[in-house]
């Protein structure tokens, strides 16, 4: 007796009829073909049919996007101030001088350039999130032109914003505002730092700050435990940073015992003299 199943009693794919399934999705139960099969990052072996990875109740990098897509971050709005900042300062410095031929005056149009560059960025023009980097340079380009004995100091000074330009280049949260694809690797670098386990951190860093401030011991041992609560690898989207949460927790408790330590050693020496 032959037990292969008749190709007509084989499951078909949901979507391509004429192909084989070689599974079920795991949310909706659906056949899947090897074509249709989608995993989703960070929730292992699972495999879903097409729709359903794409849904957000599901795909929680796809929800973290659609949550942040088009939507101004923080840099948007500090960029918006310093914008205004200069304006601001570009004015009383213009109502002080005059605009006349004068280097002060030149020089206070100086911080004008920055100002078409920081208004486009915060309405999200594509083209502003490069010019932002570029814009320290053409300053202190500028500067030198008018005086060249500066040259140094011009230079100098456009640094700090030079990186923090490249740094708000970089940032994914910035570049959802801009509604740049992002790959699903970035997305769950943005996820992790924000949503993955919190508390974990937090008890780290109170962990840390425990080891200078033990008062601040309790709350890291609560944090710490909180934490190793909630760490639940299965969950969707899973939850981590077990390793953050133990360190909270540890130095919670090594903390008072090390300045109790050295409490007594103080004590000892104290009574001994």
């Amino acid at each position: 007796m032959s037990l292969e199943v008749p190709l007509s009693q084989q499951g078909r794919c949901a979507v391509h009829p004429d192909l084989p399934a070689g599974g079920t999705c795991f949310r909706c139960g659906s056949f899947i073909c090897a074509d249709c099969t989608t995993s989703v990052p960070g929730l292992g072996v699972r495999l879903y049919c097409q729709a359903c990875a794409a849904r957000p109740d599901v795909n929680y990098l796809e929800a973290l996007r659609q949550r942040y897509q088009g939507k101004r971050d923080g840099w948007a709005w500090v960029v918006a101030g310093v914008t205004l900042l200069l304006c601001v300062a570009t004015a009383a410095a213009l109502s002080q001088w005059g605009l006349r031929a004068t280097k002060e005056a030149l020089f206070t149009l100086v911080l004008l350039i920055p100002v078409p560059v920081g208004v486009a960025f915060f309405l999200g023009r594509r083209w502003a999130r490069h010019a932002l980097v570029a814009t320290p340079l053409v300053m202190a380009v500028v500067a030198d032109a008018l005086a060249p004995s500066g040259r140094f100091l011009f230079f100098l000074c456009a640094m700090p914003g030079l990186i923090t330009a490249a740094r708000i280049h970089r940032d994914v949260r910035n570049q959802l505002f801009f509604r740049l694809p992002v790959p699903p690797a970035m997305l769950k670098v943005l996820w992790n730092e924000r949503f993955n386990n919190p508390m974990a951190r937090q008890a780290s860093r109170f962990g840390f700050s425990a080891l200078f401030m033990p008062m601040l011991a309790p709350v890291a041992v609560i944090c710490g435990v909180v934490a190793l609560k909630r760490v639940d690898p299965k969950a969707t989207p899973p939850i981590g940073r077990r390793d953050q949460a133990l360190m909270g927790l540890v130095l919670g408790l090594v903390s008072p015992l090390l300045w109790g330590a050295v409490l007594l050693l103080w004590l000892s020496d104290r009574i001994h003299f």
